[in-house]
Parts: C-alpha cells; structure tokens; sequence
C-alpha cells in the first residue's frame, strides 16, 4: 500500500520535510557517474562502447548515425504513428515560437550612446533521450525543436540502442529527421553525457547538455557542468496531484500510476483536500495495478517512493505543493485556474481534474523536460532560451561621458580601483579630438 500521511494540526514545514526525505538520494548514483565518467574522458569511443555493452547488454554499431541514416527512420514506422508525430512537432513549434526573441536596444541620451543585448544561439547543443524498453520519441521532439527554433545550427541526439539492436528504434530515428536533428549518438546513460561534454574520435563535444533520464544521467550532467552547461536538474521524474471531492479516486490513481512506471526511482503522491480518505485512492491504484502490464515493479516503486498527504484545506495544499516543488503539479480541484496564481514552484502546472499530466508528455503543447528535485524553485521548463546566449554591448559617445563619467569614476574609487577611475578620465582627456 502507499504511505500515508495525515496532515491535520502538522506544520507545512514538517509535511514538506517528510516528504523531501522520501525522495530518490543520488549519493551512489554519483559515485557510479563519476567513476564512467572519468573513463570515458580518458579513454573516448572505446569506453563508451564499453560501457555500453556493460550496462545495456548490446555493443553499439556503428556509435555515430548521420543524417542519412535518420532519414530510414520515417519509412520503418506506421503511417499513423509519423501522423502522431507529426501533430505532436507542429503543436510543440506552435507553443515554442512564442519563446524566441532577439534581444533589445535602448538609447543612453540623444548622441548615439546606447547599450543592448543580443540572442545568439549556441552552435552546438546536446540532448539526452532516455531508452527503456520502447524508447521516446517524444522526448526528441521536446529537445530538439525549441532548440531549432533558437537557431542552432548542430543537434546531437544521445539515445541507447533499442533492446536486442545495435541502433535506436525507429520511431525516435523519425522524430530526430522530423525535428532536424544533426547526428545520434547511440548511448546513454552517465558515458552518454561524458561524451557530449568531453568529445571523443566521433563525436565533438556540445555547448549544452539537455534532457530527462534517471539519477546516473542526472548525477553525469551535475559533474560534467564544469566543462558544458546544463539544463538542470532533470530527473527522476515525479508529480504531486491536488485533488478534491471534484476528482475523482480513479483519476488520482491513474496519474500516480502513470509517473510510477516511467521508472523504478520515481516519486510524487497526492494530497487530498477536506475529509477525502486515502483508502479511496489506495483501492483505485490497486484495482488499476491488477491490470498493469508491469504491476509488479510500479506497486513496488510506488510503495517505496510514494505518499498521500490527508487532511488539508485547499489553501494549506497549495502552500505544500510550493514547499515540494514538483516536476508535475495537476491540480484536479474546483476552480483550478483561480489557483493558478497562487502556483509559485512547479515545473509545469496541469488545471482541472481533466487535464492528464500525460498530455503534457506527448505534444499537447507545453515541453516535458522539466524540474525535478525541488529545482523548480528556481528553473522552470526547458525552452527556447536554454538554447541561446546573451551578448551585452555598450556604444558611447564623448557627450555622455562628459555628463556621466563623475559619479562612475566616484564609485571605481569607493571600491579602491584607482586603475578603473584613471581609465574613465582617459577618454575624457582625449574628448575634444573626436569628431
């Protein structure tokens, strides 16, 4: 059965540590990723085959596909399902589009000083697409089309082969062509991210590093930020669902169900509002696992990693839900979008009891490369501006310095950099000679 909390007379404080203290620890995954990691640094292609083979049981052949060889992908999968695929790109553009921007300029006085910012997107970007028995083509599309849209002229993919192969399954080989992605690497796990930060014989290191995958991936991406940037915190997935009398039992269960079989260290829970009892939702999960293909391994993961929280009034449960700050939230409550603004960390917000978090993962719109482990403090999804950098200018003339130089050359003093006030006094000197 899922754990129970009641959380009637409890400070938010103390549900919320609770809570933080069943989530997933990453101090052996880190051991692991960094020892990988290390080797595949030093020892290139070779070690990440390797491991490969080691962990995944299939020696990657050939490690690097081209675009060439993306292209077989759209003609290896059901018309039906490139529809799919199709849809889900053209939505997630939609969405994304709204994202791009190209920086601004401001005028300083009416000389011709000014200062600005300018987008430029990164020339090459890397995104991590997890395997698992069937692999996500979805999650291509989440990476690689915001980062299309920035710009980016290359795109590296890196997925394991499919289980049993030697390449990634088809379908994720067609949303790479459909989405213009440049090259895959066929890997995963921590020798995965080692090589897109590090470079090896095939494959040139990227700027950035984005995507989901489980606690090894994530514990490569916090170690390899020295060399590349990353997105983030971006796994093991979980959700927390708010859900009054409005949402029913069954709706609940489906969507703890659904984050419990993405893998084996997912978490999240649900937080019933009013007199709600758990046993409702606990008998609705179990009804729901004695027809689950993998019943076995998700009631294990949800017994180990999930919670439900009773007892709480609407305002207490949104105060918990920012205290936590989940991946998903969905909030299957009466007046959702009223709560909306009340909403100030989550990765990404689902309204109304029919608003599946699952849709959010397959093209509705929005990306589902998110925030995990309490990041959502301070990140939220995946977007087109993970893709871009920002570059500052400054033009001025001899009319502003003469105005403004005073008070800058005070304040270089004030700091004891008399270097940088006689660098400003300088130009004034020079000021009568410019045209």
């Amino acid at each position: 059965m899922i754990p129970v909390l009641d959380g009637r007379g409890r400070p938010p404080e103390e549900l919320g540590r609770a809570l933080e203290g069943r989530r997933p620890k990453m101090h052996d995954a880190a051991r692991v990723a960094r020892r990988i990691v290390e080797s595949v640094r030093q020892g290139g292609d070779p070690a990440v085959a390797d491991w490969q083979e080691r962990l995944g049981g299939v020696r990657p052949e050939p490690l690097r596909l081209d675009r060439r060889q993306l292209r077989q992908g759209r003609h290896q999968i059901d018309t039906a399902l490139l529809d799919a695929l199709g849809r889900a790109h053209e939505q997630i553009r939609r969405f994304h589009e709204r994202q791009a921007r190209s920086g601004f300029e401001i005028r300083l006085d009416r000389s011709g000083s000014r200062a600005g910012q300018r987008s430029v997107p990164l020339d090459r970007a890397g995104i991590y697409v997890p395997g698992g028995p069937y692999g996500y083509p979805s999650t291509v599309l989440m990476g690689a089309v915001p980062a299309r849209l920035a710009g980016v002229r290359e795109i590296v993919v890196a997925t394991p082969p499919a289980p049993g192969s030697a390449g990634p399954p088809a379908h994720v080989l067609a949303a790479a062509d459909l989405a213009g992605v440049s090259e895959i690497l066929v890997a995963g796990g921590a020798q995965a991210i080692a090589a897109l930060a590090y470079g090896t014989e095939t494959i040139r290191p990227v700027d950035r590093i984005v995507g989901p995958g489980n606690a090894y991936v994530t514990a490569a991406k916090l170690i390899c930020q020295g060399r590349t940037a990353i997105d983030g915190i971006a796994g093991p997935s979980e959700v927390v669902v708010l859900a009054d009398t409005s949402c029913p039992s069954d709706w609940v269960a489906a969507e703890l169900i659904a984050q419990a079989e993405h893998a084996p260290d997912a978490w999240g829970g649900a937080v019933l509002i009013g007199d709600r009892a758990a046993e409702e939702v606990q008998s609705a999960v179990e009804g729901r696992l004695r027809r689950h293909p993998e019943s076995r391994r998700v009631r294990a993961t949800l017994r180990r990693y999930g919670w439900i929280v009773t007892g709480l009034d609407r305002e207490a449960a949104i105060d918990l839900a920012n205290r936590i700050a989940p991946e998903h939230l969905a909030l299957g409550i009466r007046r959702a979008r009223s709560a909306l603004g009340r909403i100030r960390s989550a990765g990404c917000v689902f309204l109304g009891p029919r608003t599946p978090v699952p849709m959010g993962d397959y093209g509705a719109a929005t990306n589902h490369i998110l925030p995990t482990l309490g990041s959502a403090r301070a990140r939220g999804a995946l977007g087109v501006e993970d893709f871009l950098r920002t570059i500052s200018y400054l033009e001025l003339g001899p009319r502003y310095l003469a105005r403004r130089a005073a008070p800058a050359i005070r304040l270089a003093r004030s700091e004891g950099f008399c270097g940088h006030a006689e660098a400003i006094e300088a130009r004034q000197r020079r000021r009568r000679r410019d045209p």
